[in-house]
């Protein structure tokens, strides 16, 4: 008889997820199922679109087709129950749904807005396709426009605004744009960027209620007194796994769904991916939350591996090695990369993490009792910041120039040894491109004649 596979999630965790059962049993039955009307698009897209730079259709990674032609069956719904012993799921319409192996790969979603008036129309949040229909939809009558948040997504959902028109305010709650993971030099570069583009940064300001007029947003009065008028209030301080479904299971939680290295939970066949996955991390040797697409590709993958070794009796499921933390996006024109170990930001306030934005990592916010030293590369508005510890480098931030990226990126995932050049590299009296590289080489020789 064969399997039954189904997938709670139809984003990046749970499609790839899918693939792989595919990959591996021809005949199982795999159903996924999705709270969202679309096949799969791109989480990252949206900040593209938002801006204008591609057509909607591009932003879809699959098409209706592709699920036909795996034989994936696509049900559009919501799940409103888990029956661990029975082994089925109850849908918002009563449907049973019986599985033999499940996937939780249920994401995150944004935390809400903390302040009174949330629910007037025009305080938006930017975690969707359906968030991008309505922002565009609101822009066109909006004059002014408040971003709460400092991540990448508030950056996004400010520079969408901008974008469209609106004149646009951005209020932190700290002293600088994303203490937690730039520094003051790193800050300052963006921040000068974002006011070349027009908009506004405010500084220890913070939200204490908006202030609504037939029930629409027309301003937001400040915790420091002031008020601002605005038709749009942009949300974006954050998010978090969503983890309704399995508050009342036996499944170990902490701030996302806690996952052994193969992917599973704590309840037998079981397993959960991508955002809502509380992952091993080999580079802090804890359980860290990914909020990256290619985080959510990579462990999907490998779930769905073991999902078939669980569901057929038959092989060996296999490890997850998660990889470096890695992420790309471009703020108001400035590409900005960041890889590995960035736990050295200078937060001003407690290390601990409490929401983490669309498109990190936990791993860059956690504190390391490591001693990590710093080089710097600077020229105009771009900025490299190496981390390095035990002669090998274990975290990079890039603003602006990008040739080194891909060049970093290896050197960190293969823990190259950059004994031969440490100290040239930390003297700062050499053209760094020419030491990395140098170094890669060296190493790409080596491993040839082995």
């Amino acid at each position: 008889m064969p399997s039954q596979y189904v997938i709670i999630g139809n984003g990046a965790a749970g499609v790839s997820a899918a693939e792989a059962i595919r990959g591996q049993d021809e005949t199982g039955r795999i159903t996924i199922i999705s709270d969202e009307p679309y096949p799969l698009y791109s989480r990252p897209g949206i900040a593209y679109l938002i801006l204008d730079q591609i057509d909607e259709k591009q932003i879809f990674s699959r098409k209706p087709a592709f699920y036909e032609q795996n034989r994936f069956e696509l049900l559009y719904g919501r799940v409103s129950k888990i029956d661990p012993l029975a082994q089925r799921l109850v849908m918002s319409d009563g449907k049973l749904i019986p599985y033999d192996v499940l996937l939780l790969a249920v994401g995150a979603g944004p935390v809400p807005a903390p302040f009174p008036g949330a629910d007037l129309e025009g305080v938006v949040s930017f975690d969707t396709l359906q968030d991008v229909h309505r922002v565009k939809k609101l822009a066109r009558k909006a004059r002014q426009a408040v971003v709460v948040g400092g991540g990448i997504t508030a950056m996004e959902l400010a520079e969408g605004f901008n974008h469209h028109r609106v004149r646009t305010h951005i209020l932190q709650r700290g002293t600088r744009i994303w203490p937690r993971l730039f520094n003051q030099a790193e800050s300052d570069i963006i921040e000068q960027q974002i006011r070349h583009e027009g908009i506004q940064v405010h500084y220890r300001e913070e939200v204490a209620e908006a202030i609504g007029r037939r029930g629409k947003v027309a301003a937001v009065r400040l915790k420091s007194g002031q008020e601002m008028k605005c038709q749009l209030i942009g949300v974006a301080i954050g998010v978090r796994p969503n983890l309704a479904l399995v508050r009342e299971l036996p499944i170990e939680t902490d701030r996302g769904i806690l996952v052994d290295e193969y992917m599973q939970t704590s309840c037998a066949n079981i397993f959960a991916a991508g955002d809502v996955a509380q992952v091993y991390d080999r580079w802090t040797q804890a359980h860290h939350l990914d909020i990256l697409w290619p985080s959510a590709i990579s462990e999907g993958r490998q779930a769905g591996y073991n999902m078939v070794a669980v569901a057929r009796g038959q092989g060996q499921p296999q490890m997850y090695q998660k990889g470096s933390p890695f992420n790309a996006a471009m703020l108001f024109g400035l590409h900005v990369t960041v890889i590995g170990r960035m736990g050295e930001g200078e937060a001003e306030d407690n290390t601990e993490v409490g929401y983490l934005s669309r498109g990190s990592s936990h791993v860059w916010t956690a504190p390391f009792s490591t001693q990590f030293r710093s080089a710097y590369d600077r020229n105009g508005p771009a900025s490299l910041r190496l981390v390095i510890s035990d002669s090998r480098i274990v975290g990079a931030l890039l603003i602006g120039n990008q040739q080194l990226a891909d060049t970093i990126r290896d050197l960190v995932e293969k823990e190259v040894n950059i004994k031969p050049i440490e100290e040239h590299l930390l003297s700062g009296n050499y053209p760094l491109p020419e030491l990395l590289q140098a170094v890669a080489r060296q190493r790409e020789m080596a491993f040839s004649r082995s």
